[in-house]
């Protein structure tokens, strides 16, 4: 894709009717984890704590639900399953130890690590804050069992201190991974309703990660700008949709339209999974993964993102229905379903997701001894929502300050 890059100095922002539920097939009924999170004062629509709430657990609950299945093609999970919706223990890596039903994987490792840095800092972060937390909390023998073989290679650069935290992205072997969609909900959330402040810190932060000629800054600049925008308390479907094409270029804006006019020709959202499939597997598709993708072809951005927002506009924001579907398309579930329901979380909180499938992603999380972090998706989401009022309370002092001199 022809663009110009821009430098790191140059970048230094409800709940719908079940879409699912009422088509081809019904969801067991769960308990809305509304009543417990829903923050006093919010008297229609999830509150904001709500929707940091949401985010999360929905990225998170897609991700472990989504492993399960990850790398099987559409067919096999519905000749196995026919509509695939549970938490089940999993393997992941290739070593000697199987996740508990509920446990997350690499990308949300990579959240939690965002989500652990912004909380400490108690503000927004830079590429520095965030290899620091790598430094102080990651464990090289555990990582093993949580991670790709490249988190664990840029950890020991990281460590070696010879790279600067900025540019060790560039020592990256994969470019245009959709790891600043599928996790980068964190940076997201602290830049709430603010899509310049995201996008600066896409580019910021994506930077320990992919390449400087990556797809991935700005595909995840469009993704994260949707995120931020279903925040907003006047946010609809539409406009969340209309916001990820605004802030797309030309090319990446034909290709997500593309991915919508699939999504729009079927009434049910589970009926677009081949068609939307094919554009990224046949081999005379001008979307080609394998012929963008020099490795992991199917976590591709370019393919992430465009299936992710389907999903929401299908689904309409559903949290439950937008997992469900999303884990449901066979290739890269986990990071599909992270992003589909991270942004419909974003946008809808927790009313249309089962408390029983967050309790299952926290005993996951209790009985996992590898992970990162141990803390519970409500106090994650609370260290977020503090560190969100602590970085206005600055921009207000700030305010305050540069009036009183005009």
């Amino acid at each position: 894709m022809n663009k110009k890059h821009l430098t790191r100095r140059q970048f230094l922002n409800a709940a719908g009717v079940s879409a699912v539920s009422a088509g081809a097939f019904r969801l067991a009924p769960g308990k809305s984890a509304f009543a417990v999170s829903k923050k006093k004062g919010d008297s229609s629509g999830p509150g904001l704590f709500d929707k940091i709430y949401g985010c999360l657990a929905g990225s998170r609950i897609a991700s472990a639900m989504g492993a399960a299945v990850e790398g099987w093609d559409m067919d096999r999970i519905i000749k196995k399953y026919g509509v695939f919706d549970k938490l089940i223990p999993y393997h992941h890596y290739n070593v000697d130890w199987d996740h508990p039903a509920g446990s997350t994987e690499d990308g949300i490792e990579r959240q939690k690590l965002m989500c652990t840095t912004i909380i400490e800092k108690q503000d927004r972060i830079t590429a520095e804050d965030l290899v620091k937390t790598w430094v102080k909390v990651l464990d090289p023998n555990k990582m093993k069992y949580m991670t790709e073989a490249f988190d664990r290679q840029l950890l020991a650069h990281a460590k070696s201190r010879t790279v600067p935290a900025w540019e060790l992205g560039g020592l990256s072997k994969h470019p245009h991974l959709n790891t600043t969609a599928r996790s980068f909900h964190a940076i997201a959330l602290i830049n709430a309703c603010d899509i310049d402040g995201v996008i600066r810190d896409v580019y910021e932060i994506g930077r320990v990660y992919q390449p400087p000629n990556s797809d991935s800054y700005p595909w995840g600049a469009a993704y994260n700008a949707a995120v931020v925008h279903a925040m907003r308390p006047d946010a609809t479907v539409d406009s969340v949709i209309e916001t990820a094409l605004k802030y797309s270029t030309v090319e990446i804006r034909r290709e997500i339209q593309n991915g919508l006019d699939i999504a729009k020709k079927y009434k049910q959202p589970l009926d677009m999974r081949r068609e939307l499939n094919e554009v990224y597997t046949k081999k005379d598709s001008p979307y080609c993964a394998n012929a963008r993708m020099k490795s992991y072809h199917a976590s591709s951005i370019y393919e992430t993102v465009t299936k992710a927002l389907a999903v929401f506009y299908a689904t309409k924001g559903n949290v439950k229905d937008a997992i469900v579907v999303a884990v449901n398309f066979g290739r890269d579930t986990d990071c599909l379903g992270a992003s589909a329901a991270g942004l419909a979380g974003a946008f809808s909180g927790t009313p249309t997701m089962p408390t029983e499938w967050i309790e299952v992603v926290e005993q996951g999380t209790r009985n996992n001894p590898y992970t990162n972090s141990h803390m519970t998706i409500k106090e994650t989401a609370e260290g977020m929502f503090s560190a969100l009022k602590n970085k206005v309370r600055k921009m207000k002092n700030y305010v305050t300050l540069m009036e009183s001199q005009f």
